[in-house]
């Protein structure tokens, strides 16, 4: 049974975090996504932090982040914040 606010939609879209003040940069693939949050896939998800900011296009904007749930190779997010801002 489908708990969300928001029903999530399917994709394949590559996208990269970045967290310890935009040093460190992980790619990722995004499964699923809504206007809440989405289900990203990672070779391994020991590294990647409970907050971190998201891009989908080389870090012109980035979106931030908190992690709802995780196993060892995906990670759910709820976006903090309404929209997507440009990177300083």
């Amino acid at each position: 049974m489908e708990k969300r606010e928001v029903p999530r939609h399917k994709c394949f879209l590559r996208a990269f975090v970045y967290f310890e003040g935009r040093s460190t940069a992980v790619d990722c693939v995004v499964r699923d996504i809504s206007s809440l949050g989405a289900r990203l896939a990672f070779v391994s998800t020991a590294y990647i932090p409970d907050t971190f900011e998201l891009t989908f296009d080389s870090a012109h904007t980035l979106r931030p982040c908190r992690v709802a749930w995780r196993t060892d190779t995906q990670i759910g997010v709820e976006f903090q914040g309404t929209t997507f801002r440009p990177a300083a």
